[in-house]
């Protein structure tokens, strides 16, 4: 594979690890039924939004057009892509305001998510993130490279950050 496609292909997938961080997270505070824990997706979506924005201005300025990335996402959609109704079991893919079966109200379809299990996904992803943004670092040179460093570097540090919440949910 050659450097420039390399790169392209670097790019790509750390542009897939940001794209789907916003997608799946703000999914995941919309059906959360703990508002603690859709504090915890909130600011993990704005992270992201923030971090994805980033990354498509410098590569912009590179004048790269990395191709869509595809495969493997750290971010488990399948948690939070059907929601059930505890009362009756309908299953909706979109938050209804009641159940359309048995009249629930619409928070009989939230999704029960600990504290835990948000920072457990948030350190998971991290890694992913950390992975693909030292890969797409490894083929990049100069503002492209630095623009890459400095993600590299917010996404370790949100990293840490996830660990040491972990710990303190599990505590």
């Amino acid at each position: 594979m050659t450097d420039a496609k390399s790169l392209d292909a670097a790019l790509a997938e750390a542009l897939k690890f940001e794209r789907d961080g916003v997608a799946f997270y703000q999914r995941a505070n919309h059906v959360a039924a703990d508002p603690r824990v859709k504090q915890i997706f909130a600011r993990l979506a704005r992270h992201r939004e923030e971090d994805l924005r980033a990354l498509e201005d410098a590569v912009a300025k590179a004048g790269l057009r990395p191709p869509a990335g595809g495969g493997h996402t750290p971010y488990p959609f399948e948690a939070v892509a059907k929601l059930v109704c505890y009362a009756c079991g309908y299953v909706a893919e979109e938050l209804p305001a009641s159940c359309p079966s048995c009249g629930a109200a619409r928070y009989a379809f939230e999704k029960e998510i600990s504290k835990a299990m948000a920072w457990e996904i948030a350190v998971a992803a991290g890694k992913a993130g950390v992975a693909a943004l030292e890969a797409a670092g490894g083929h990049a040179s100069g503002g492209l490279k630095a623009a890459l460093d400095a993600l590299l570097a917010r996404e370790r540090t949100l990293l840490k950050e996830a660990e040491t919440d972990l710990a303190s949910a599990k505590a």
